[in-house]
């Protein structure tokens, strides 16, 4: 039976190792981090999915710089397939993925912030996902002055 949101993590892992295959001939700053959590998330793919075609053919089409929506197709197939009959790697391939997505997103790593009590953000955003018991608020606390006030 298919696994829901398979193909959405298959999809997004063949977009990563498409732009792994990328930057490997780009210059300029690398992010190191992207760049190891793309490299794990490559091993663990070619290690799954091995010497698949579908595979071979999308890392020699990013390395030219034009992948067909007929190999991307493919290759999303080739890794939905292998994640379908292996639940280990369905997993980590989720896992592999979201450390790349959390990333991109400036978010804390794996499982991001936790706060017994209160949680006070002095500038920029919060964002509240999650498990969330008790009150949340937003805007101006009236026990503290904020950084500009008194």
């Amino acid at each position: 039976m298919p696994t829901p949101g398979v193909d959405l993590v298959a999809g997004a892992a063949v977009g990563y190792l498409v732009r792994k295959a990328r930057r490997v001939s780009a210059d300029g700053a690398a992010d190191q981090v992207l760049d190891e959590n793309m490299d794990a998330l490559h091993e663990l793919v070619s290690g799954a999915v091995g010497d698949d075609p579908a595979l071979t053919r999308l890392l020699e089409q990013a390395g030219d710089g034009e992948v067909t929506e007929r190999t991307t197709r493919r290759a999303t197939d080739a890794i939905a397939d292998m994640a379908e009959e292996d639940p280990a790697f369905a997993t980590e391939l989720a896992a592999s993925v979201d450390r790349l997505q959390r990333h991109e997103a400036g978010l804390a790593p794996y499982n991001g912030i936790g706060a017994a009590r209160d949680l006070r953000a002095e500038t920029g955003g919060v964002v509240v996902a999650g498990n969330v018991s008790g009150g949340v608020t937003t805007g101006h606390h009236p026990s503290r002055p904020g950084p500009h006030e008194g």
